[in-house]
């Protein structure tokens, strides 16, 4: 398929999801029109994507990828991950198990990893501290990645996801002065995390295979 196309039609998608965000208007963000960054990423997804998977698998990852752009920049901003993002992206994780894409062993011990162990984690930590560490709305994020990535991947997106946050609120703390109580959106780590090491996986697909369940 045609790089321009490709491009063409990825940010309309892109152009589609702005207007879901706007739609929400959670706490009443909006993106300006002229803001072209959803566009641009969802035409770099699309651009790879296809010429880089199968059409199926391909086409699972720019729905998902879709669906995390829009609800990381909501989160960004309003500390929210609509549910509406959610609940589309694990339509597409059915359709990526009917077409033999997503296999549900891999996908239930990925939401083990990306959901259940940080749920106990952030459980826990309220009992001891009273505070949460993270969202249910992270939480629901990471079952969204975890049944699509599979353990291994999921645990790997959520050691980079929390290593990027973590110098992020390092610089941040840096240059406004320190703040323990601080808070950082976890949804685009998470998302940007999740994307990276999918892609690798597909380049180096030796290595992420060594912990696969199929």
């Amino acid at each position: 398929m045609n790089i321009l196309f490709l491009l063409l039609f990825g940010s309309l998608f892109g152009f589609l999801i702005k207007k879901v965000v706007n739609w929400l208007s959670i706490n009443n963000y909006r993106l300006k029109i002229k803001n072209p960054i959803l566009e641009i990423l969802n035409g770099l997804a699309w651009a790879w994507a296809f010429s880089n998977l199968t059409f199926n698998d391909a086409l699972i990852f720019i729905l998902l990828f879709g669906t995390l752009s829009g609800l990381s920049i909501i989160d960004m901003y309003t500390f929210q991950i609509p549910l509406i993002f959610i609940a589309f992206g694990i339509l597409v994780l059915l359709v990526g198990y009917f077409l033999k894409i997503i296999f549900l062993q891999n996908a239930l011990w990925g939401v083990f990893v990306g959901a259940i162990i940080p749920l106990l984690i952030m459980g826990s930590l309220w009992l001891v501290t009273k505070r949460q560490g993270m969202g249910y709305g992270d939480i629901q994020l990471g079952f969204l990645l975890g049944a699509w990535l599979g353990p291994f991947r999921m645990a790997i997106t959520l050691f980079v996801a929390s290593s990027l946050s973590l110098l992020i609120w390092m610089i941040t703390s840096f240059f406004k002065g320190f703040d323990k109580n601080r808070a950082m959106p976890m949804a685009p780590f998470l998302s940007i995390s999740g994307v990276a090491t999918f892609i690798v996986s597909i380049y180096y697909p030796n290595f992420f295979q060594l912990l696969a369940f199929n």
